[in-house]
């Protein structure tokens, strides 16, 4: 299967911007991290900053680092993108210097960008494995209803839809019909588990390489969340409902899991509806674009993080020996409350040679960290650093 290429990605940021807004508790208290960014100038700082010298976009750039465009394994939001820039800059400085390829500074408005463009790569395109979604088909019993290659519901005519989002947007209007289908013929609501939509799909999209491909522009936060409202998905999933899927712990990493996670629930949803007396709404493909921005900017902010275990990560790792309040250290409480995962990669980038180098001089080893010790770390600078 053909990835999407980078022209196609270039296209997409040319077509709208990623910006993800403020979220706050009923106490006014922010509960998660602004973390506004531009694709298209994100996609700029990525060449400029030559993260392109050592780093690849699906196949395309350098190959000294890991491709940043591969499925979500690394990380998915972004405290865990910071923790993964923090355990690596050691490494990244060293093949730097090695390379000639100055540090420079970095903005925080650059990083912000950064962020968003990173995140984008890793939610809108997902590889699969054709030879695994030709076995599905007969595994999950598509081919009883499907063909391939012939008659009205030949699905080599889907394999102009590039985007898992568009799977997902048609999968949710012809539900009723499928399950209606599958009722008649005596099979059971079929299920799909781990990445087994994204390789069907894989399958479906190689069965016509020639096929002019359809692509879809990314989704809008804002406008999905007023899908998300008028299409009465927050009566059973909005905040403070039992299936408020912001706290979802399980939620989707990918938009191919998306759909497949959507699939699973189908009947359940339909059921919950009907008793509510909701009417089943249809989506257009915008709106489905929309509604996916959405729900993943609902993931892209980590859970706040304890102030207790923040002081005990900080002496843990040896940061007072540097940062705090006495002599010859650098006080770190006027931070208070500006501390974000961007605002550490940015500090972390700007300043980090010259914390690795008085780190050196101090025999203080770099400290690796995980995600929750990231993030309690940062909620404890942002209470000013609490004794």
């Amino acid at each position: 299967m053909k990835r999407l290429g980078i022209g196609w990605v270039i296209l997409f940021l040319l077509l709208g911007t990623f910006f993800l807004p403020w979220r706050e508790a009923q106490t006014g208290e922010r509960t998660g991290y602004v973390l506004p960014g531009n694709l298209k100038e994100g996609w700029k700082v990525f060449n400029q900053k030559r993260c392109n010298r050592c780093h690849a976009i699906w196949g395309e750039g350098g190959k000294g680092g890991p491709d940043l465009g591969a499925p979500p394994e690394s990380y998915v939001s972004p405290v865990q993108l910071t923790v993964l820039l923090w355990n690596h800059w050691p490494e990244m400085w060293a093949r730097m210097s090695a390379q000639k390829i100055p540090t420079g500074k970095i903005e925080g408005n650059e990083m912000a960008d950064l962020f968003a463009f990173l995140y984008f790569i890793r939610y809108t395109d997902e590889p699969g494995n054709v030879e695994k979604g030709k076995a599905l088909m007969q595994e999950k019993s598509c081919s009883q209803c499907h063909t391939v290659g012939e008659g009205a519901k030949d699905l080599s005519r889907w394999s102009k839809y590039t985007n898992p989002i568009l799977w997902a947007q048609h999968m949710w209007n012809h539900a009723p019909q499928m399950e209606a289908g599958m009722k008649r013929k005596g099979i059971a609501w079929i299920r799909f588990a781990g990445d087994e939509m994204v390789d069907l799909i894989a399958y479906i999209r190689s069965l016509d390489p020639r096929a002019e491909k359809v692509y879809l522009s990314p989704g809008d936060p804002e406008s999905g969340e007023k899908v998300f409202t008028e299409k009465g998905c927050a009566h059973c999933h909005g905040p403070r409902t039992p299936l408020d899927l912001s706290k979802k712990k399980d939620f989707a990493r990918t938009t191919g899991q998306l759909a497949a996670m959507m699939w699973n629930h189908f009947p359940e949803m339909w059921k919950g509806m009907e008793e509510k007396g909701l009417v089943r709404p249809t989506l257009s493909s915008q709106e489905m674009a929309d509604l996916v921005a959405y729900l993943f900017s609902l993931r892209y902010f980590d859970e706040p993080g304890d102030p207790e275990q923040g002081r005990t990560v900080f002496l843990k790792k040896q940061c007072d020996s540097c940062h705090g309040k006495g002599p010859r250290r650098l006080d770190l409480s006027p931070l208070k409350g500006k501390i974000s995962p961007i605002f550490m990669a940015q500090t972390m980038w700007n300043h980090g040679p010259e914390m690795l180098e008085k780190m050196r001089k101090a025999k203080v080893p770099w400290r690796r960290i995980d995600r929750k010790e990231m993030a309690d770390l940062m909620e404890y600078l942002n209470r000013g650093m609490p004794q």
